[in-house]
């Protein structure tokens, strides 16, 4: 079966490239954060009279990445839209693991081919979800002005003004991502029982094993949604290191004492 020069190019190279860039950009920015060139940071110039030790402050980095406990009562909205969102992400990540793994692998887990479409549906489907939900929570706070309470103060943002272009460029790019795939677990894989493992998981595997010619064949009878909705997830990975996702990381930096030591200083009398 005969494989044009573009579709080779895009779907055979252009992953390993976006890998690279993914893995390479994460490195940069962590770097340039713990490394930097001048000494005004929150290290130096922040001190605090509570104790940061290291399990205290990975239960408070844990509690604010999986419960955003700070965000009710001041902007509801942000808590919501963000808790829907990040966890649906994280719950469809996860479920994109089966594509990932062999099937001889989920079935040697006790995930049989049935059950790995039932899970698919419901699990993906309800991350899916959660995440589009979010997702435009979200995206109509960031078009609006809101109201939050900062102590007795009532303070109005209006958050249209400090949204960029690569803020929307984020924005939109994820929720197609979202749309697309959720199309894809909701309807192909009930109108095609095992599509992902026939069609993405070969393709995924023999990338992995550097059979680019073998992998890409994979792709040819793919519907064209699966392959917007691969090459939006590339272009969302390889922008990844450079955009405001990177505040996943962020913890290293606003929490030095995961970096190094802290300092004590001890107050005389």
């Amino acid at each position: 079966m005969s494989v044009s020069p573009a579709f080779l190019i895009v779907f055979g190279y252009v992953p390993y490239a976006v890998v690279l860039t993914f893995i390479a950009g994460i490195i940069f920015r962590l770097v340039r954060w713990l490394m930097p060139r001048q000494l005004t940071g929150l290290y130096n110039v922040n001190a605090t009279v509570n104790d940061y030790s290291y399990p205290r402050i990975t239960v408070e980095i844990l509690k604010r990445i999986f419960l955003f406990y700070t965000l009710p009562g001041t902007d509801n909205t942000l808590f919501v839209g963000s808790l829907l969102f990040h966890w649906g992400i994280w719950i469809a990540l996860v479920g994109h693991l089966g594509v990932v793994l062999p099937p001889q692998v989920l079935e040697s887990m006790g995930v049989t081919p049935s059950l790995h479409v039932l899970l698919a549906m419901v699990v993906g489907g309800l991350g899916g979800t959660m995440a589009l939900v979010g997702m435009l929570i979200l995206l109509a706070r960031r078009l609006s002005t809101r109201t939050i309470k900062v102590g007795s103060f009532t303070v109005k943002l209006p958050i249209r003004s400090y949204s960029f272009l690569d803020d929307y460029f984020a924005d939109v790019v994820l929720l197609l991502i979202i749309i697309f795939g959720l199309i894809q677990t909701l309807y192909l894989e009930f109108t095609t029982p095992g599509f992902f493992e026939n069609t993405v998981a070969p393709w995924i595997g023999y990338l992995v094993s550097f059979n680019i010619t073998r992998a890409v064949t994979y792709l040819l009878n793919a519907p064209s949604i699966t392959l917007i909705h691969i090459i939006l997830a590339m272009v969302f990975i390889a922008y990844f290191p450079w955009s405001k996702m990177m505040h996943l990381f962020s913890f290293i930096y606003i929490s030095p004492t995961i970096a190094r030591p802290s300092i004590r200083i001890r107050v005389p009398g």
